[in-house]
């Protein structure tokens, strides 16, 4: 499979008058064509800022301070990091696209929909004012809105927050992106409106050809949508594999942790598990490894040095002692 977009080594700061902690720290990851790719982790742990920097949507005091993002590495290679405000300006919205984290917030409350999503297409087309209406109006249908003629009069505070999360996603796709980047589309809906936005992305996933990336904190959501994920703590990645292994053959304490506190859900007859400790504040950086603290089987070397991101098997890596220098688990 052919990348679509391609991280390296991406470093993130938060910079005061009197310190400057790194927020994410050399991270790097590859998004296919036409793959949906996950993104977890805790609150704080850097997912949601790191795709914000492939958007150029970091405001001070956050700043990227080294690395590269470039879309379509094979063909156009372009660095998303070093283009101008006006030359990032005709990517956002029709080349890669964002779904927000709050549907209720996201948009203006003194627009209409229709406003709302004819000010993308007015960027980026030439349609004349009736094509940019209907094309509006056909993909509220594409998306599920019930009654969309009327729907493209109302403004957001008329609407419930599943419906808001439609026409974001109706928004984000208008333009037929080749990336869509989507952080927490289903934190604030009901679980009945949750399975519907995941199957909708799915769905338009396959009819427009689009890549996926999938950001949460729910591993349910990761098993409905993603093909392969990467597990981020304090800033780094732990893991990244397939979402088959994740689930079946997982490497990474903390990813364990994650799947035991979701899995304890369902046994009544079991206490709620949950991982010891605290999420360490952000810009938190020991000498050894930064999950050590919480970890049931952190050994002397894991409190003196920190573990470098390593391939264990093919296509699957973890950031952990457990498996040594050269990848082969430790017994």
């Amino acid at each position: 499979m052919s990348d679509l977009l391609s991280i390296k080594n991406l470093d993130i700061e938060l910079t005061t008058k009197n310190s400057t902690k790194k927020l994410v720290d050399n991270v790097s990851f590859n998004v296919g064509k036409k793959q949906s790719y996950g993104i977890v982790g805790e609150s704080g742990c850097g997912k949601s800022i790191t795709a914000l920097s492939i958007m150029q949507l970091l405001s001070y005091p956050l700043r990227t301070s080294n690395g590269k993002i470039l879309f379509q590495p094979e063909t156009e290679n372009i660095d998303l990091l070093k283009l101008k405000n006006n030359e990032i300006r005709k990517l956002r919205g029709k080349e890669i696209s964002m779904i927000f984290q709050e549907p209720m917030t996201a948009l203006d409350p003194i627009f209409t929909i229709e406003q709302q999503i004819i000010e993308t297409l007015k960027f980026h087309t030439d349609l004349n004012k009736a094509q940019m209406r209907d094309m509006s109006l056909n993909m509220l249908k594409k998306v599920g809105i019930p009654r969309a003629e009327q729907i493209l009069k109302e403004y957001p505070h008329q609407l419930s927050g599943g419906m808001l999360q439609r026409i974001m996603i109706a928004i984000a796709l208008i333009c037929k992106p080749k990336l869509l980047i989507a952080d927490e589309p289903t934190t604030a809906l009901d679980v009945t409106i949750q399975a519907q936005i995941l199957d909708l992305m799915n769905e338009l996933k396959e009819s427009y050809d689009t890549s996926i990336i999938m950001i949460t904190h729910d591993l349910g959501v990761i098993a409905e949508t993603c093909e392969k994920v990467a597990v981020f703590y304090a800033g780094q990645i732990v893991e990244e594999t397939d979402v088959v292994s994740l689930f079946h053959n997982t490497a990474h304490p903390y990813s364990t942790g994650l799947l035991k506190a979701v899995t304890s859900l369902g046994d009544k007859s079991k206490n709620l598990y949950t991982i010891p400790g605290m999420v360490p504040a952000g810009g938190y950086v020991p000498v050894g490894c930064r999950f050590e603290e919480r970890c049931d089987k952190a050994m002397e070397i894991c409190r003196k040095r920190a573990p470098e991101l390593i391939e264990i098997e093919n296509g699957h890596k973890c950031r952990c002692w457990l498996y040594g220098e050269s990848g082969e688990k430790n017994e």
